[in-house]
């Protein structure tokens, strides 16, 4: 069952990404972002250094690299560059409202309107982790999440799961409603797994600041309401559901040093919304049942740490040294108000562990 996202209140939620902006990478030899790169052609030009440790600070309104006194109180820059990690002046990484969406296809680069983005969808900075890229958004008219489906490992100690979202989408008194989950899980082992067990109406509803909403056991399957704040000192969950947010009971998330993954992170880049919408919990069984002990071995599991929009997505996949996707990305900076959209074009002297030096473009837009 799917409804209409925006006929309901929402938290900000990570930038779906874009299958095609994703799938243009067309990278070359040299670090740059391909062919496509010639969409960065206008706006202005800036170039950031980014060292193998410390965070760079960048202000968009004229293009700069500043050094603000105190990064969590000074709203004089829109985003940061630490490692191969960008960050906007939001959330736990700043005190101001920036936000950002994308990818979007690198095309959208050329015009100076920006691309029309629900508010909703435009991402601060926040806590999360393997979960992030659990489903795929529906642009207008629709603004649904359809989930891909992926398959998540959950490590706890000795034990570990498997977990797959089935729909974000449930029934209260006769109606359609975001938000009531429906998962699937199994203990793995190292015979085999568990019984399956199939819950539906995981409530992930509540839209206040710290109101609580439901947050799974996976070895007991006891599901206990908790706020967010409550959630962060609580060791009786693997899994909290928060609107679009799926956290993890470990590093920023939790005390239980839970750890997850996704298994089909990889599949992200060349997902198409036709595709994943013609998934069924039913077609996807499989999947899940694929998953055993071997499928953990030699695997990293995370807790939730902090993230953003570009997490995960503004690099090309599986390339090292890395190199830039090429895709155009819409910023708001630190006022909360003021919209940019972002290229970049190439990295000089990357590393495993920084990009070198960043040549991206930025506009302002409408």
């Amino acid at each position: 069952m799917k409804i209409a996202l925006l006929a309901l209140p929402l938290l900000l939620v990570f930038g779906a990404c874009s299958d095609d902006a994703a799938k243009k990478n067309d990278a070359t030899a040299g670090g740059d972002a391909g062919a496509d790169a010639d969409s960065f052609s206008t706006g202005t030009e800036l170039r950031v250094t980014v060292p193998d440790t410390g965070r760079v600070f960048v202000k968009l309104s004229t293009p700069a690299v500043v050094t603000p006194a105190d990064p969590k109180t000074d709203k004089g820059w829109d985003i940061a560059f630490e490692g191969l990690d960008i960050f906007t002046n939001s959330g736990p990484s700043g005190s101001a409202q920036a936000r950002a969406f994308g990818p979007n296809d690198s095309i959208v680069f050329i015009s100076d309107v920006a691309p029309d983005v629900p508010d909703v969808l435009l991402t601060g900075d926040k806590t999360g982790g393997a979960f992030i890229r659990w489903y795929f958004y529906e642009g207008a008219p629709n603004h649904t999440l359809d989930s891909r489906f992926h398959v998540f490992g959950i490590k706890d100690g000795d034990k570990t799961y498997k977990v797959q979202i089935l729909s974000y989408y449930g029934d209260r008194d006769g109606a359609p409603v975001s938000a009531l989950y429906r998962i699937r899980y199994a203990e793995v082992t190292a015979t085999g797994s568990g019984p399956t067990q199939d819950v539906s109406g995981i409530d992930g509803t509540n839209t206040a600041s710290d109101g609580p909403n439901d947050c799974i056991d996976l070895g007991t399957g006891a599901k206990t309401p908790l706020s967010p704040s409550a959630a962060l000192t609580s060791s009786a969950w693997h899994l909290c559901f928060r609107r679009q947010t799926i956290s993890v009971n470990g590093e920023l998330g939790g005390p239980r040093n839970v750890g997850a993954l996704d298994f089909d992170a990889d599949k992200v880049a060349t997902e198409k919304l036709a595709d994943v919408q013609a998934l069924t919990p039913e077609s996807e069984v499989g999947r899940f049942d694929a998953v055993n002990a071997q499928s953990f071995q030699g695997q990293t599991f995370r807790g939730d740490r902090v993230v953003s929009a570009f997490s995960g997505l503004w690099l090309e996949k599986g390339v090292s040294p890395p190199k830039p996707a090429n895709a155009a990305w819409l910023v708001v900076g630190a006022d909360g108000k003021t919209k940019y959209l972002l290229g970049f074009s190439g990295f000089e002297g990357a590393t495993d562990k920084t990009p070198g030096t960043v040549v991206m473009r930025v506009k302002g837009v409408q």
